[in-house]
């Protein structure tokens, strides 16, 4: 529902702005607030309604519609369905969690009521702030509500903010559409690439990702933004070739090591070049029968030169004097019998 959108833009921007005080927060305002001037037209465009004041911590709440800033009892706080973010590092959450026990939330999350659970909400940005929260053992998270959203806002919302924070990894990226494309929130690529503002090519890689066996996948959510969409996609072709085993053995190595998406790149290369198609070899094969039409055995020949003969001559005579031939054909001594 993009009218709905383009009023959020304030609250988004008032919920970073209460990090300016924190140092490593100030850098992360001043690219979302440039993000968003740098594409009116896009994941927040609004038709046919004015934006929404900006509200703050100290602003009074409007009567309708308005947005307001009150704290939600985390048991009564439910992660977005269609959230952009799908895995979580627990060393992260830990590292927050510390922060928060120290500090206090300094960001408020933004969240809209559960209409299928009265007093409910639904957090659309936060999770991380949510978990971090629960394990500093707090009961509620100060949040800004927002009314009126739909299932492709949830998504919007969470994607737009955890862009701007570099949050978003290839593959949770690549669950969250797959899961659009599934439940028929979009009918198709080209509508992720409308929503996102991402290629074609881009969406149809990252979608990729999750033709990769689970083993590898698991290996990859262990620390997600490890891997980008180019490493990722050179995974999913490195795969076609040496298989499962192999990849996984590489996707711990990436991990491990930092492998560039080029040195990647180069490695499937490699492997794909040792594993040229071998020459389908074409056979022959002769049969050998007596005068009386018995079968006595073949003769065999491969176009690589191999011959196999495979006889029986049950005649003493008749086979010594075979052998004999055969030896003088290929110069071998004579042999006792």
């Amino acid at each position: 529902m993009a009218t709905k959108l383009k009023s959020l833009k304030a609250g988004m921007l008032a919920g970073m702005a209460a990090e300016k005080t924190r140092g490593d927060a100030i850098d992360r305002f001043a690219r979302a607030e440039a993000a968003i001037s740098q594409h009116p037209n896009g994941l927040l465009q609004a038709r046919g309604r004015e934006p929404s004041p900006i509200f703050s911590a100290e602003s009074e709440p409007e009567e309708e519609g308005g947005r307001i800033l009150m704290k939600v009892p985390l048991a009564q706080l439910h992660d977005n369905p269609f959230n952009a973010r799908r895995i979580y590092d627990p060393v992260v959450v830990q590292e927050r969690a510390a922060s928060i026990a120290t500090h206090g939330q300094k960001t408020p999350g933004l969240a809209t009521p559960d209409p299928a659970r009265p007093g409910h909400y639904i957090l659309i940005d936060g999770h991380y702030r949510k978990r971090a929260l629960a394990s500093a053992g707090k009961l509620e998270m100060e949040c800004f509500i927002e009314s009126n959203l739909n299932d492709l806002d949830f998504y919007r919302l969470s994607f737009l903010l955890n862009e701007q924070r570099s949050d978003q990894s290839a593959l949770d990226n690549a669950i969250a559409w797959r899961q659009l494309l599934d439940e028929g929130k979009v009918q198709k690529e080209e509508d992720i690439c409308e929503l996102t503002g991402m290629s074609a090519g881009t969406v149809n890689k990252t979608l990729a990702l999750l033709r990769l066996p689970e083993s590898v996948l698991g290996v990859m959510r262990e620390r997600p933004s490890a891997i980008g969409i180019a490493t990722g996609y050179e995974l999913t072709l490195y795969c076609k070739i040496v298989g499962e085993d192999r990849t996984r053995d590489l996707a711990t190595r990436i991990m491990a090591e930092g492998l560039s998406s080029r040195e990647v790149e180069a490695i499937r290369k490699h492997a794909q070049e040792g594993k040229a198609r071998k020459i389908k070899e074409i056979s022959r094969q002769y049969k050998i029968r007596s005068d009386a039409g018995q079968l006595l055995g073949t003769i065999k020949e491969w176009d690589s030169g191999r011959v196999v003969l495979d006889v029986q001559v049950n005649d003493r005579g008749a086979r010594e004097a075979l052998v004999e031939t055969l030896k003088a054909r290929f110069g071998l001594e004579k042999t006792a019998s």
